[in-house]
Formats: structure tokens, C-alpha cells, sequence
């Protein structure tokens, strides 16, 4: 396998790993990420988009306990965060995953889908986005995602994304894990990918 892998390759891939209703969340966020390079004119491939959207959920299905021990037997460094969540664990076990592969320029994007970093890079900013606003997840209204796609670039949409998660993490008594809180102050700044 290989970033040569058709788009159609890549499906039959993820669907022989996930469960059914994680391979139409896969497709949904795929399908967000093409849209969302095309309708911010982003310039990045439309089937890297597409294929790193399908694969970013790679390993959500597995358990914690196979997800730690993958994390140690690959010396996988890990954020704080990840390791008191074993849930978030998915992430940089699917970025090794998928670069060892052969996606080596999906590993960022996919390694921080789920706490988002200054580090993922515009493919990066896409997934994460991509993963939030899929039509598929439930705790966005349709009003709040047509709000999200009619802002003015995918920084301000982040932004405004984190600026919900901040209170709603406050009202529930979380905060913000440390990649997330400097994505939060990298965009407040003005910081673009």
C-alpha cells in the first residue's frame, strides 16, 4: 500500500478496518475536507483531501488497551492529554498507522484530528475541521454549520470552533489540552497554516 492507493483502494481499506457507522463518518469527513479545500481555494490535492479524510479514523475502533500497548511497542510520544483519554489514543496510533503505509504527508494532519495543533499544517487544519463540522455528527445544528462554512477562511472557522469547545469545556468543568490551548492562542494571534 501507498499514497498511490485509488481512492476506491482506500475505501475497501478503511471499511475492512472500521465498523459501519465509523466508514460513513469516514466518507462524510472525507467528502467535507474535498469541500472544504475547493470552497476556501486551499490548493491542496482534492484526493489527498479525500483519502486522508477516509483514513483519519483508522484505528477508532480498537480498544484502549490495544491502543496503549500499540503506543509503547512504537515508542509513539504522547500528549498528557492522550494518555489520561486512552479515546484520543486513535489518533497517533492511525498516524503511524498510515505512514507506515506509505501516506507519509497525512501523518500530521492525522496525528492532531482530534486536539488540533499549530503543527498540522494546512491538510491538518482541513481534517480537523472536516471531522467537526461532517454533516453526520449531531451536536451541530444545520443553522451553526451553514454559520461555520460562511465565514471567511478556515482559521476564523477554527477559531470560532474552539471559542464553542472552550465553553463548552468550561461548563463541564474540562480544559483544554495543551496543543489545543496553543492552536486557541496561535489563531487568536492571527496565526494562519
Amino acid at each position: 500500500m501507498s499514497n498511490s492507493m485509488s481512492c476506491t483502494e482506500v475505501e475497501q481499506y478503511v471499511k475492512s478496518k472500521v465498523k459501519p457507522k465509523r466508514f460513513l463518518h469516514c466518507v462524510s469527513v472525507a467528502e467535507t475536507a474535498v469541500y472544504l479545500n475547493s470552497r476556501f481555494a486551499v490548493g491542496l490535492d482534492k484526493d489527498d483531501c479525500y483519502k486522508c479524510g477516509m483514513l483519519h479514523d483508522v484505528a477508532r475502533n480498537w480498544e484502549a488497551g490495544d491502543l496503549l500497548l500499540y503506543t509503547k511497542e512504537h515508542s509513539i510520544k504522547l500528549e498528557r492529554e492522550e494518555v489520561h483519554h486512552p479515546l484520543l489514543l486513535h489518533a497517533p496510533v492511525g498516524a503511524n498507522i498510515v505512514k507506515n503505509l506509505g501516506f507519509e504527508s497525512y501523518e500530521k494532519a492525522i496525528r492532531w484530528h482530534t486536539l488540533g495543533s499549530k503543527e498540522m499544517g494546512k491538510l491538518g487544519l482541513i481534517i480537523y475541521l472536516a471531522d467537526y463540522l461532517e454533516p453526520r455528527r449531531g451536536f451541530l445544528t444545520d443553522s451553526q454549520r451553514v454559520a461555520y462554512n460562511k465565514m471567511e477562511s478556515l482559521e476564523i472557522i477554527c477559531l470560532n470552533v474552539l471559542k464553542q469547545m472552550k465553553h463548552h469545556f468550561k461548563d463541564n468543568a474540562y480544559s483544554f489540552a495543551t496543543s489545543t490551548q496553543n492552536l486557541y492562542n496561535y489563531l487568536k494571534e492571527g496565526g494562519t497554516f
